[in-house]
């Protein structure tokens, strides 16, 4: 079945979620503005997580996604705003990031970009200020790295993009400015 949206919106006491096995998408909005939310556990029968599901859940540090995840939808803007999110491992089977989808994730140190992934959509990773690193699986299906993708990323010392983009667009590393290394 699938979380509603906006269901749990503004629920800010809530600190935990673990969804049940039944569960197969999250809807738009449905933990939007959960203050208090730490920790979430995303089993494999999730395949979608929707629209802004899990924004500015301010003091979200850790999601946990099992390692043989079905996941293959992050909408836009799902994780933008967690402030306290370090660290997110990104399912295998996603194939686009979506806009705005780690946007402001200030605490957000490294993302490792899976093999798969096609496109980094606008503004993905906007303002993430603490991210250092940016790694790509190789071989890289990546061809499309949108505009304001890495806008802000003040602490991002180097970054290789792989040989397979053959389109980068405006503005992916204004803002930069501790980039030493393409």
């Amino acid at each position: 079945y699938m979380i509603g949206h906006h269901a749990f919106e503004g629920c800010t006491s809530l600190t935990n979620i673990t969804f049940s096995s039944s569960v197969t998408s999250i809807g738009n909005y449905a933990f939007n503005g959960c203050i208090s939310l730490q920790q979430i556990i995303i089993p494999h029968s999730i395949t979608s997580i929707g629209i802004c599901a899990f924004k500015n859940c301010s003091s979200l540090k850790q999601i946990v996604i099992d390692d043989h995840s079905d996941l293959y939808v992050i909408e836009k803007g799902a994780f933008s705003g967690c402030t306290s999110l370090s660290n997110i491992i990104i399912p295998p089977n996603v194939k686009i990031i979506k806009e705005n989808i780690f946007k402001d994730c200030t605490s957000l140190k490294k993302i490792s970009i899976p093999s798969q992934v096609s496109s980094i959509e606008k503004d993905a990773f906007n303002k993430c200020t603490s991210l250092t690193e940016i790694s790509f699986e190789l071989p890289s299906s990546l061809d499309l790295i949108d505009e304001g993708a890495f806008n802000e990323c003040s602490s991002l010392l180097k970054i290789i993009i792989p040989s397979a983009v053959k389109s980068i667009n405006n503005n992916i590393f204004n803002g930069c400015s501790s980039l030493r290394e393409i």
